[in-house]
């Protein structure tokens, strides 16, 4: 029973910006048809304001609430507003906080306010990076160690260049990668050895299953093939650590 902990309605960029409140059904049924045909059993949606309302994505979870569930997004400011709108979604059934790079800047005491308050109502915070800074990295060491009980997972890996840059932070109980398009590029690039270094001394319970697009499916299947998983640590990688983050019930 496979958890992609981070997917869009769309095949891609482009398609994401095309889904709108007229259309997201078809979506939302495209995407099902394509869980099926991977097997994978649940999916969270994660929205990017403005781009991706999160109001969208709950209404498409809506369709099927036993497969489909949503993050989301918020601006950091103004931050009563902020936090008003984390409680609101939280209420409505949303299943984490997530980040964008170019929502907020990491030195901002607004985005930690944020993340304190998701830290307080349990919601694991999604980190979604497109480049890797040395303030992003500050950031993440910063929220990682304010909230050891808190649940923190780095969207993408981190990207390919700035995942050798996350690994120091690994040895926290409290950080997962997710895999999307990075993994997939990660297991044919001279960098592998970073990722086996990170098997080898963390093993797969820092790894979860995401896609970013539904689109990536065969990619991340083939990819998960070349790393060789028994099926202990394969359920590990696309099941239980998705529901441990998320506080789904093992099935």
């Amino acid at each position: 029973m496979t958890t992609d902990i981070h997917t869009n309605l769309g095949m891609g960029h482009n398609e994401v910006a095309d889904v709108r409140s007229d259309n997201y059904t078809e979506h939302v049924d495209i995407l099902i048809s394509r869980m099926d045909t991977f097997g994978i059993d649940r999916a969270v949606l994660t929205p990017h304001e403005p781009l991706v309302s999160t109001e969208l994505y709950l209404q498409a979870t809506d369709i099927y609430p036993d497969r489909l569930f949503a993050a989301c997004s918020i601006i950091p400011r103004p931050i009563n507003l902020a936090k008003q709108k984390l409680n609101d979604f939280v209420d409505n059934g949303c299943r984490a906080l997530v980040l964008h790079q170019d929502l907020y800047h990491p030195q901002d005491p607004a985005v930690e306010a944020l993340v304190h308050e998701a830290a307080r109502n349990e919601l694991p915070v999604y980190i979604n990076i497109e480049t890797m800074t040395s303030e992003i990295t500050t950031f993440i060491d910063r929220v990682t160690t304010l909230h050891s009980d808190g649940r923190f997972v780095i969207l993408n890996m981190g990207g390919l260049f700035g995942f050798p840059q996350i690994i120091p932070l690994l040895t926290r109980p409290n950080i997962w990668l997710e895999l999307s398009t990075t993994f997939c590029k990660l297991v044919e690039s001279p960098l592998r050895v970073f990722l086996d270094a990170v098997v080898q001394d963390f093993g797969v319970r820092k790894l979860v299953f995401g896609s970013g697009y539904h689109s990536q499916y065969p990619d991340l299947m083939a990819a998960m093939n070349m790393i060789d998983l028994d099926v202990e640590t394969s359920r590990l990688v696309m099941k239980e650590n998705a529901w441990l983050i998320l506080g789904l019930p093992f099935f």
